[in-house]
């Protein structure tokens, strides 16, 4: 039902519902709810995706050590998590898919017809429907760690709210930024499974500087030591003590 106290913007109705200016408030609400519903799915989608991850390493626990540490299992590891990140991505272009396509219907429900509450569909939409389109590419980036063997952050990165997604794409950006530029300085960097975390030339081997630049300070060492001289010599020092005795006494 068009709103009672809202007027009809047929200008704006146009010019932003374009392909949807001719639907009717009814039209309009079921394809705007049916997409509603149908992201927050691909969400959860997503989420399965990461759960199927992450219990990959629960499962690992109950295998023998050189199961786990073969080449072939590792690849089959690889490819499963690329098969999430597959679903995960496409999750994600179908998920802005229906986002953009509420936002026109949601145009038409403002300015076609005149809701007067046109702002409780903005609300939902801005925060459960751009919400979930940005913890599905928190998925992605997740993914993306985890497949690069780069150092997980220390705060949630999957189906995380906005800020905590984009400080991981900040951390992505860090460890790309710093492999790019070791390369370009001749070395590259260890993976971060690596416990030593050390710089290694071309020929994998770890120059003795860096190893001393990274582990010893070059502060100088003081060692405290004896000013006397004689003390380097105890007999001497004993000697020079009976003949200062003698010249007391004689005097």
């Amino acid at each position: 039902m068009t709103g009672k106290f809202t007027e009809k913007d047929t200008q704006r109705c146009a010019h932003y519902a374009r392909f949807m200016k001719h639907l009717s408030l009814t039209q309009a609400n079921t394809i705007f709810w049916t997409l509603f519903v149908l992201t927050l799915a691909l969400m959860c989608v997503s989420s399965i995706q990461h759960h199927k991850s992450i219990r990959i390493n629960d499962l690992e626990k109950n295998l023998p050590a050189e199961e786990v540490a073969s080449p072939k299992y590792r690849r089959k590891v690889v490819d499963q998590r690329r098969f999430y990140l597959g679903v995960a991505g496409f999750c994600f272009l179908l998920a802005i898919v229906c986002v953009v396509m509420e936002c026109f219907a949601l145009f038409n429900i403002q300015y076609c017809d005149g809701e007067d509450l046109t702002q409780l569909y903005w609300g939902f939409w801005s925060i459960l429907q751009v919400g979930s389109l940005i913890a599905i590419f928190g998925v992605m980036v997740q993914f993306w760690i985890v497949l690069q063997n780069v150092e997980t952050p220390s705060w949630a990165v999957a189906l995380g709210t906005p800020v905590l997604v984009f400080a991981a794409l900040g951390w992505v950006f860090k460890h790309t930024f710093t492999n790019n530029w070791k390369r370009w300085r001749g070395k590259e960097i260890v993976d971060s499974d690596d416990s030593s975390g050390e710089e290694t030339d071309r020929e994998g081997n770890t120059s003795d500087e860096e190893k001393v630049g990274r582990w010893v300070s070059r502060a100088p060492t003081l060692v405290p030591g004896n000013t006397n001289p004689d003390n380097d010599n105890p007999e001497a020092s004993n000697d020079s003590k009976r003949e200062g005795l003698k010249r007391t006494l004689t005097l």
